[in-house]
């Protein structure tokens, strides 16, 4: 078991960061003492903490990231979730494309 300070460090996690994903329910700590109320993972918990960090990155919310986590053994749901963001990504780089020229144009 790995105090919170410990499982940081590993994850490259902030500690203000594990609060937040365990209040949302991403990453619930493996245990809380019940009389210190300190929080433990367990080293399992590694790999699901690296993959809201990617997810993140991908551009994915909190509530998106619940509902990959909830369905990691359906490949059929998790690429309709990267298909959509995807487009999503794309449709923002293609109106900023067109804010780029616009802005290009006023320049010139």
């Amino acid at each position: 078991m790995l105090k919170i300070g410990d499982f940081s460090k590993l994850s490259r996690i902030s500690i203000r960061m594990l609060r937040y994903f365990d209040e949302k329910g991403l990453l619930k700590p493996y245990e809380i003492d019940n009389l210190t109320g300190y929080r433990y993972y367990h080293e399992s918990q590694l790999t699901t903490a690296s993959t809201i960090v990617a997810l993140q990155k991908m551009g994915f919310s909190i509530a998106v990231i619940s509902e990959i986590l909830n369905c990691e053994s359906d490949p059929e749901k998790l690429e309709e979730f990267f298909t959509e963001q995807k487009n999503i990504i794309n449709e923002n780089y293609q109106n900023s494309l067109r804010q780029l020229q616009l802005l290009e144009t006023s320049l010139s």
